[in-house]
């Protein structure tokens, strides 16, 4: 055998070790229901409220529940905080938000997965310019990656960046909540 016929098949002897390992970890997992929580810190990418130079970042959180239908693919919803952005004469809130999204799921090694999500956000805008306060509800597409580390077969730690569009009052800017929480497979 020659060099390039030895190198090609260590290559694909590896390459089909590597697949049935992932197929392996993706077989692990059993559909059913989650939960679970996250914190983090959120960015406002909009202009400043009110003309004042505004705080843009503050700590979100959210909570959710989950149905993996496949290894790869679950639904999940849940509530969501991003934070409250303030300056010397305005405020803004962006709080009791509610969301729900297609998140697939993509082994890469034993006990860590690649994570993708996109789905709907529901989320309320207050806002406080000079004393008058104003608020409304909108609806607009909200997307992520993330990664996660399986713990143990029913708990996992999970490691995202989202982004929210937000379209409410007269706001049509984006806020992002890089977050760290915990899953538990049911």
């Amino acid at each position: 055998m020659t060099s390039i016929t030895k190198l090609s098949s260590k290559l694909v002897i590896a390459s089909a070790v590597s697949l049935m390992a992932l197929a392996a970890q993706a077989q692990s997992v059993q559909p059913g229901p989650y939960i679970g929580g996250s914190v983090g810190t959120t960015k406002f990418h909009g202009d400043n409220i009110g003309g004042f130079d505004t705080d843009t970042t503050d700590t979100g959180g959210k909570v959710y529940g989950g149905y993996q239908f496949t290894p790869n693919f679950s639904l999940e919803g849940g509530w969501i905080g991003l934070g409250k952005y303030s300056s010397s004469g305005s405020e803004l809130k962006l709080n009791n938000g509610i969301f729900l999204d297609a998140v697939g799921t993509f082994p890469v090694a034993q006990d860590f997965s690649l994570l993708g999500r996109v789905g709907v956000y529901n989320g309320k805008a207050d806002r406080t310019i000079n004393g008058v306060n104003d608020s409304e509800r909108g609806t607009d597409i909200k997307y992520g990656a993330g990664v996660q580390y399986d713990l143990s077969k029913n708990t996992a730690i999970r490691g995202e960046w989202e982004r929210y569009r937000v379209k409410a009052l007269d706001i049509k800017d984006n806020t992002d909540m890089f977050s760290v929480g915990v899953n538990y497979r049911f």
